[in-house]
């Protein structure tokens, strides 16, 4: 990220009693973007340290008189902990480095004489980084100043933001743990990217979701392992995120109906979205997942032309799920039977003829829950401020500028229930929310 007139360029802090260590590292980080500072010993760098208000990162020399770098970055790590730490050492002391570790939280460290082209890409990295982490904080702020209820919680996120937990409670004013509201954060972003990619592919409402419901429970018959199936999921629900830089009137046509050319240009969305998500770090498996759900299991797909178990699995499965619905919403085909029944002629062409079955199953699976019996005596249309929990949702729910805020079936919780009544107080949707209540008279 090249720093603007608002964005002044990361710090580098450099620590050694060697002055002419400090200039060789001045002399290998001359020309990268970044402002390097250099200090004599451990109290002049702590001294420094409340000046260096954007400090990226701090390389320190372990073997210092009267302060060594352990005991420097144990005292930095609480004045700067948003710095990367790195320790310099020419020792082979494994008592020192561990002592770094454990007690200076260090990044990397480096054994002297170093290498310039190593210290070069360290530095970029630990750069990188520090400003993914910085311009997510800012995001997360933004977003919390949106939300009234989380204001009390900000100081506590920006902590946490690198904490993971599993549990959340019901309400949110009951938050424990930061770190599962910041994974809560992470799958409604995901929930909002998949909204503008269905506003901008409108003539096929939903299929983002149920191709990723359709996903979800084909990985769940092949007993895939928890993180597998969490990326499947995941680039299932934005694996047309690349269409957002597609033309208009490709997307309006069928792919059936489109030219060879507008084919080529059409089937691109697939790289557009791996390069959209590449440097989210945590979607970046799952954005090479979508990078390859064009290719044809025969080999003559797009664009790397994989062929058989070439081809990721997530994006075999990712496939077949997404053409189904596809063809279902396009009215091209009557019924789901023959939808699968024509696909069946691909088999081993176009996708894989042993998960076939298997997605198709899913799909069955998938339809026939959406097909929910509203004729019950127990339907009724509930305004957001007479939600109970366990209630369940008869009819897709929209905001009043048609985003998508909760999917048919769905099960109602204190959460839910508290996302709602924001959305019908800044975007009110039309009608109340169909529901089924197994309580009522």
């Amino acid at each position: 990220m090249p720093s603007t007139p608002d964005q002044p360029l990361p710090q580098v802090l450099c620590v050694d009693d060697e002055k002419g260590i400090l200039r060789a590292l001045r002399r290998v980080l001359m020309d990268e973007e970044c402002d390097v500072t250099t200090a004599n010993s451990g109290a002049e760098a702590l001294e420094l340290l409340p000046q260096l208000d954007n400090l990226a990162l701090i390389i320190s020399d372990q073997r210092m008189p009267e302060m060594t770098g352990v005991e420097f970055l144990q005292q930095a790590k609480k004045l700067r902990p948003s710095a990367y730490r790195v320790m310099l050492t020419g020792y082979a002391d494994i008592n020192a480095t561990m002592d770094a570790v454990n007690k200076g939280e260090i990044w990397r460290y480096v054994t002297k004489p170093w290498d310039d082209d190593a210290i070069i890409a360290l530095v970029r990295d630990a750069i990188r980084q520090y400003q993914l982490e910085q311009e997510n904080t800012r995001l997360h702020k933004l977003v919390q100043r949106q939300a009234e209820e989380l204001k009390q919680w900000n100081e506590r996120l920006k902590q946490r933001v690198l904490a993971q937990t599993n549990r959340i409670r019901e309400k949110h004013e009951e938050l424990a743990y930061a770190n599962k509201q910041l994974r809560q954060s992470f799958d409604q972003t995901l929930l909002a990217f998949a909204r503008l990619i269905e506003l901008r592919d409108k003539n096929f409402k939903n299929h983002s979701h149920n191709t990723c419901a359709i996903t979800e429970k084909s990985a769940l018959k092949l007993r895939l392992d928890k993180k597998l199936t969490e990326d499947i999921r995941i680039a299932a629900l934005l694996h047309g995120i690349g269409k957002i830089g597609t033309p208009d009137h490709l997307l309006r046509c069928r792919y059936e109906d489109l030219s060879a050319s507008d084919k080529i240009i059409y089937d691109m969305y697939t790289v557009r979205g791996q390069t959209t998500l590449d440097p989210i770090a945590e979607l970046r498996s799952a954005s090479v997942i979508i990078r390859h759900i064009m290719e044809n299991y025969d080999g003559s797909g797009t664009p790397d032309k994989l062929k058989g178990d070439k081809i990721p699995l997530g994006s075999r499965i990712i496939a077949i799920a997404e053409h189904i619905d596809r063809q279902l919403g396009s009215g091209a085909f009557a019924t789901l039977d023959l939808i699968i029944e024509d696909m069946e002629k691909l088999a081993g062409k176009r996708f894989d003829a042993d998960l076939l079955p298997i997605v198709a199953k899913a799909a069955r699976d998938f339809y026939a829950e959406a097909n929910i019996d509203d004729s019950t005596a127990n339907r009724r249309e509930v305004p957001p401020g007479e939600l109970e929990e366990g209630m369940m949702v008869l009819r897709d729910v929209y905001s009043g500028t048609g985003l998508l805020l909760l999917k048919q079936g769905s099960i109602l919780t204190a959460e839910t229930i508290a996302s709602l009544q924001r959305y019908y107080k800044s975007d009110p949707p039309d009608t109340p929310v169909l529901v089924f209540d197994s309580n009522a008279d």
